[in-house]
């Protein structure tokens, strides 16, 4: 139990810790301060996109699994 636990926590940490792409043109937009609540809004909007399509493809699978 407390092994995955910290394994979960473990994961969890490292994708929020890692700085991508993604995060660096974000955080760089921030400190110029060119189109920051554009920036922001696009890229909220897109991983809310990909994270839907990522978890309705995962159910559509384990539902077409028995």
């Amino acid at each position: 139990m407390l092994s995955s636990l910290t394994a979960g926590f473990g994961l969890g940490l490292s994708l929020i810790v890692a700085i991508g792409a993604q995060n660096l043109f974000v955080l760089r937009q921030g400190v110029r301060r060119e189109h920051v609540l554009a920036v922001v809004a696009v890229c909220a909007v897109s991983d809310a996109v990909l994270i839907a399509l990522g978890i309705s493809g995962i159910g559509a699978i384990v539902t077409a699994v028995p």
